[in-house]
Parts: C-alpha cells; sequence; structure tokens
C-alpha cells in the first residue's frame, strides 16, 4: 500500500514488538518485504504497550484522518483482518477533504 498510496500523502510506518534480542530477525524480514517505510523497534514492556495500543497480539493496523484523529484500528484481537479491508479505509480517508 505504501508504494500505490504513499504519492497521495499516506504515511506509513511499522512498529515492531518483537523482544530486542530478536531484533535481527525483525530487521530480516523488513528487508525481504521491502518495507521502505519508517520502521520501529519498541523496548517497552509487553504489558505496556498492550494497553496502550489496546490489544494482545500483533499485527495490529491504526489508519488515521488528516487532522490526525483515528479512523480505524484492524487487529488480530477483534477478527481477522485483510489488506483490502485497510485499504477500503485508506480510500474513504482519501476521499475526506482536510
Amino acid at each position: 500500500m505504501h508504494r500505490k498510496y504513499g504519492s497521495q500523502g499516506v504515511v506509513f510506518l511499522s512498529v515492531s514488538v518483537d523482544p530486542l534480542d530478536r531484533k535481527a530477525e525483525a530487521l530480516a524480514f523488513l528487508q525481504k518485504v521491502e518495507a521502505a517505510f519508517p520502521n520501529y523497534l519498541l523496548d517497552e514492556d509487553q504489558e505496556l504497550w498492550q494497553q496502550r495500543f489496546g490489544f494482545v497480539a500483533p499485527p495490529g493496523v491504526f489508519v488515521f484522518n488528516r487532522a490526525g484523529r483515528r479512523a480505524g484500528k484492524f487487529t488480530s484481537d477483534d477478527k481477522a483482518f485483510t489488506d483490502e479491508d485497510v485499504e477500503k479505509l485508506v480510500l474513504e480517508v482519501l476521499r475526506d477533504k482536510p
């Protein structure tokens, strides 16, 4: 989606919640999928990020509108979601005028 919508002002970033001792594996995965956007490694305790982000286990996707308000959240806790589910919301946000 980054390649498809990045030129339209959509900003993507990833946050890995992998343990710090698995940093190399997380980086290898990002390189394999050619993640060409900012990637961060979170170094907080699991309970803390679970509480902050409001889900138990990855993956989780947050979509924000142009005003910086959360337009939607997709997590494996709620139900299975697909790239198409996320893309549908991204398209809705893009249609909204700033």
